[in-house]
């Protein structure tokens, strides 16, 4: 940026003088704030503020007829305002003079106006020229002078060189006049260059890809056509390099404005590359049930246009199988791959609806629509992580969020969102209703959860996620669920926050209780703020929780959620933590629900909890199990197990730590139903406990870490639910 403020101080001195020639001129202050200002093409006024210490002018040195400033002279600072007319035409700019002083001292700035013409662009990015058929007319969108445009062709292979003759701009096409392509067996590629300088003396270009079919006589082919079955059989788990001019045929089913289309990788603890989706798209056969990752080589070679179908060529493709799950990946794309492009919107796009259940391998890389799901983990939004480890403060510890999904016979899939993805965190809450939700079904290891089952979902726009926004549509009901926390019970426990059941811990010493919100329990963050996020935010969105007389809970809350987070302290404590698993005598204290499942008939029972090691010391235990009995003493019965990740820590961000709270669905026994009293525990199910070097704490797993303060395990959400 240029200086500011000019400073110019003559002195006038001959070495041969006398001290008292010496002549001082007086010192001339004048400098423009900004280098250029710009105006949108409805036109409006344009403030240049300026620094002077003496009278001056301000003046076009061009004959501009668009613009006027509210006066030509000034005499100090000050700010003028430049007046500008509407444009509608391309777009434009004007140089600003501004004089002081007898010395003429000047600075410019630079007036722009955005226009509504000075367009050139054409409906795909890629064309199949053919032979004997006569010239080639690509559609465009051409709202510049044609004769101001330059066209420019690159060959791609090998020896072949000046097959396009002539390419001219009209109105509303592009036309080109091509040499025959002389062989019958290999396609011709080329990128044609089209550039021009705008009103602002800008240089634009746009590319087209050409691709020539073989000669006339061979039928016109742009190669041979194969199928994503032949594809897959020519795969291994080496590498292998098509190099044969074969092509196929499909549907783009993903978006790259998603922010979401695979996986950005993390490179290293502090370390991200978020090229790895912007160079991703997802590719399925014609009828939906065979799909492939492509990756270009740069993310300008996705050219790839989201819900269009595709005729790739695959010659200098790296084709690759990685198993189990079994899935495909065609790398090394190159934008000139692209041989035809058509868009044919989401909706002709085949995603098959299906249940969670009938996922299989050959699905990955597809679209699919999974239906009659619900969104089980009733509180936050898409990524309720703790944003100071994400791109929203500059920090890159956490590529992606996986939320919870469940359906109606029982099973329940992860859906992963970036941190790129723009729609993430905005302020909206996905309905507690019955629904679906549709994306693409991909494979992706997630080291903090590390069990996600075989098959996870992406989705590609707020769309998807097409759930009722009322929890009394749907086809599951509660028999009790805890999703912030209230006063609690003189017996130390905590009454649902809908529904009957209360939740207790089985280490009730005076010690852990906190007398501030006589919950015997400490309170700890919760993330779940619906957003958006950012420096200095406060509540407007709430936290996702509607409670059945409509109530909007927390909303009123006024503290700053700017990490997306909302404290205990604030008074609006919605997450437990306990501090103590392990007794003197070695054994384990538990999180325990009381209900009753008297009267409830049903196919399927389920409990959700969400949870998360609250200690950035990791001495926390990693494995637990949970059992049910019909009596508080037992005895238990194991119906499952899972796995608790650590909570992130800033300084050694490690793979298995987590930004946000890890939500689980756990099928019940039916064994449970029909009884005055269940009780369900959550319990240590070993000593082991991951510490910041990812080793096991060796005093946790002897034991002498059980009443540290430092083994927190905490809850912000749990449910026993039914299907209606």
């Amino acid at each position: 940026m240029k200086k500011t403020i000019i400073f110019t101080l003559s002195l006038l001195l001959a070495v041969s003088c006398k001290y008292d020639d010496m002549q001082l001129k007086e010192a001339v202050e004048l400098g423009v704030i900004p280098e250029a200002v710009t105006v949108g093409a409805d036109g409006g006024n344009a403030e240049i503020p300026f620094y002077a210490n003496l009278s001056g002018t301000v003046d076009f040195p061009e004959d501009v007829s668009w613009a006027e400033p509210d006066s030509r002279t000034f005499s100090g600072d000050g700010t003028i305002n430049v007046r500008v007319s509407p444009n509608a035409g391309v777009r434009r700019s004007a140089r600003i003079i501004f004089r002081a002083g007898e010395a003429s001292r000047r600075d410019t700035v630079l007036l722009r106006q955005e226009g509504v013409l000075d367009t050139l662009s054409v409906k795909t990015p890629s064309i199949v020229v053919y032979n004997n058929m006569g010239d080639t007319e690509i559609p465009a969108v051409v709202t510049l002078d044609p004769s101001t445009v330059k066209a420019t062709v690159r060959y791609l292979d090998s020896g072949e060189t000046d097959w396009v003759k002539a390419c001219s701009v009209k109105e509303n096409r592009i036309v080109l006049r091509t040499e025959d392509n002389p062989s019958s067996e290999a396609v011709r590629s080329a990128v044609l260059t089209l550039s021009w300088k705008n009103g602002w003396s800008q240089k634009i270009h746009r590319d087209i890809n050409l691709t020539q079919a073989t000669s006339a006589s061979s039928g016109n082919l742009i190669g041979i056509p194969t199928t994503f079955e032949a594809i897959r059989a020519m795969a291994s788990e080496d590498p292998v390099v098509i190099n044969e001019d074969l092509y196929l045929e499909g549907y783009i089913i993903s978006d790259n404005a998603s922010g979401n289309v695979t996986e950005n990788v993390q490179r290293t603890s502090t370390s991200i590359d978020y090229t790895s989706t912007d160079r991703s798209a997802m590719f399925e056969n014609e009828d939906g049930t065979l799909g492939f990752l492509l990756e270009t080589i740069t993310v300008e070679d996705n050219v790839f246009e989201p819900w269009s179908k595709v005729s790739l060529l695959l010659r200098g493709a790296q084709l690759r199988k990685f198993s189990n799950p079994d899935r495909y990946v065609l790398s090394n794309i190159r934008s000139s791959a692209v041989a035809s492009s058509k868009s044919v919107g989401k909706d002709a796009v085949p995603a098959r609806r299906i249940h969670i259940s009938q996922l299989q391998d050959s699905d990955i890389y597809t679209r699919v629509t999974l239906t009659d799901c619900e969104f089980p983990i009733r509180k936050g939004g898409l990524t309720p992580l703790n944003e100071g480890y994400t791109t929203l403060y500059g920090a890159d510890r956490i590529t992606k969020f996986a939320s919870l999904i469940r359906d109606i016979e029982g099973s329940s899939i992860y859906v992963y969102t970036n941190t790129t993805c723009p729609y993430r965190r905005d302020g909206r809450r996905i309905g507690n209703g019955r629904g679906s939700v549709s994306g693409t079904v991909v494979y992706e290891a997630y080291e903090s959860f590390q069990d996600v089952g075989r098959y996870q979902l992406r989705h590609q726009e707020w769309e998807d996620l097409a759930f009722e926004d009322s929890f009394d549509d749907n086809f599951s009901g509660l028999i009790c669920e805890w999703r912030y926390l209230r006063q609690g019970n003189e017996d130390h426990s905590w009454s649902a926050t809908q529904g009957t059941g209360t939740m207790s811990h089985t280490y009730t010493a005076t010690s852990a209780m906190n007398t501030k919100y006589n919950t015997w329990c400490h309170p700890v963050y919760d993330q779940s703020y619906l957003g958006p996020v950012f420096s200095g935010c406060t509540n407007e969105n709430g936290f996702g929780i509607i409670l059945e007389d409509g109530t909007d809970y927390a909303a009123s809350y006024t503290g700053s959620v700017e990490k997306g987070q909302l404290q205990a302290s604030a008074g609006w404590p919605m997450a437990w933590m306990k501090e103590t698993w392990v007794s003197n005598s070695g054994n384990y204290y538990a999180w325990t629900l009381s209900f009753s499942t008297t009267g409830i008939n049903t196919e399927h029972l389920s409990l959700q909890i969400s949870t998360l090691n609250a200690s950035q010391e990791g001495m926390s235990p990693v494995h637990w199990n949970v059992d049910w009995a019909e009596s508080q003493s037992g005895p238990w019965t194991t119906v499952a197990s899972y796995y608790v990740p650590d909570i992130v820590l800033w300084t050694i961000t490690q793979p298995w730590q987590s930004g946000g709270f890890k939500p689980i669905d756990i099928p019940l026994p039916l064994e449970m139903l029909g009884k005055d009293n269940v009780y369900i525990r959550l319990i240590p199910a070993d000593r082991a406990g991951n510490s910041t070097h990812g080793f096991c704490d060796s005093n946790f797993k002897n034991g002498s870490a059980g009443s540290s303060s430092k083994a927190n395990n905490s809850i912000n959400y749990v449910a026993v639910r039914y299907n209606k």
